[in-house]
């Protein structure tokens, strides 16, 4: 049966067919006929509605058949076959599958047919549990018949489900990638400049971190490649307070993205304080974590990174550069 569910109708999506395999232990000659006769408490139940069935001879039952084996179907049941589902009527009376036009069938051949809806439908009885069929071949005086018991579950149908979700992202933007401080002068005030990096993220949150190039061998910080070469120190102090006349050197801030939000911008790198930058390190090896956020994220943020130098009264003239890179990276 390619439904075992009890209480079936054959309506849609609960269409009912079976595959009979049938071995006669005698020789029946051509123009017989197959009978199937459910239990007699089940009138109507089995037979949903009487009419002709569709009758499909089959040499294969890719669910049940074994091959090599007593239960392999060997050929498909002969002859000009015709089906019909007739219901029982109370007792004495039972829902019959008839099949008519049986060719010759021989002893100890296994010989298959498939058996389903047409004008009369297929269905299940109404309980679950063990139900008796008797299946008959037989013509003239020749009859061979076999009784067994079918199953009938209260559901034969697992539904398996999965969720299929979008990997976790950290989209980074940085605005700009050349940020000009104009014009320093030696023992003058400190000079700024900024960009914008932005971070949207479906992770359960991202970083910033920062490290700079300065002279390539000493610290980060602004550096004169030329002769006479000169380094505008990143520091080795956590801060630089540019405000202060003896402090000179190069620095960031970063503002905080979502105020009273997740996002935390590292101490030292706060700009809450004018003229205070935070320092940064030479290479990966000396990356510092300059923003973050512990939390799943809402929406896209941005925060405003601002660039503090100031030159000592040493400094020589000539074009200074730093090159600083951003790590972006998320947690998940």
């Amino acid at each position: 049966m390619s439904r075992i569910k009890a209480g079936l109708t054959g309506a849609a999506g609960q269409t009912v067919e079976m595959i009979l395999a049938i071995n006669p232990s005698s020789n029946i000659s051509t123009g017989g006929t197959i009978v199937l006769e459910f239990p007699d408490a089940e009138d109507a139940t089995w037979c949903r509605t009487e009419g002709s069935l569709t009758i499909t001879a089959t040499a294969t039952d890719p669910a049940a058949d074994l091959s090599g084996t007593g239960w392999q179907i060997d050929s498909a049941l002969p002859g000009t076959l015709t089906g019909a589902c007739t219901q029982g009527s109370g007792v004495g009376t039972v829902d019959k599958f008839t099949i008519s036009g049986v060719g010759a069938l021989t002893a100890g051949t296994t010989y298959g047919v498939k058996i389903g809806n047409n004008l009369g439908v297929i269905g299940t009885a109404a309980a679950a549990g063990e139900h008796a069929i008797t299946v008959t071949a037989s013509q003239g005086t020749t009859s061979d018949s076999k009784s067994f018991k079918i199953d009938l579950l209260t559901d034969d149908a697992v539904v398996i489900t999965a969720t299929v979700s979008d990997m976790a992202t950290v989209d980074c933007t940085i605005s700009a990638n050349t940020v000009n401080l104009g014009t320093l002068f030696p023992g003058g005030t400190y000079a700024t400049g900024s960009h914008t990096i932005t971070t949207s993220t479906t992770s359960s949150g991202y970083y910033w971190a920062v490290y700079g190039t300065g002279d390539g061998s000493t610290d980060a910080g602004l550096w004169k490649s030329t002769a006479t070469t000169h380094l505008i120190q990143s520091g080795t102090t956590a801060t630089l307070d540019l405000t202060n006349a003896s402090i000179t050197g190069f620095g960031m801030t970063l503002s905080d993205p979502d105020t009273a939000g997740s996002a935390v911008v590292t101490t030292n790198f706060v700009d809450t304080t004018a003229g205070t930058f935070g320092t940064i390190d030479r290479l990966f090896a000396g990356a510092k974590m300059v923003l973050y956020q512990n939390g799943n994220q809402l929406s896209g943020e941005s925060s405003t990174v601002t660039y503090g130098a100031k030159a000592s009264a040493a400094a020589p003239a000539g074009t200074y550069q730093e090159t600083v890179y951003f790590v972006c990276g998320g947690y998940y």
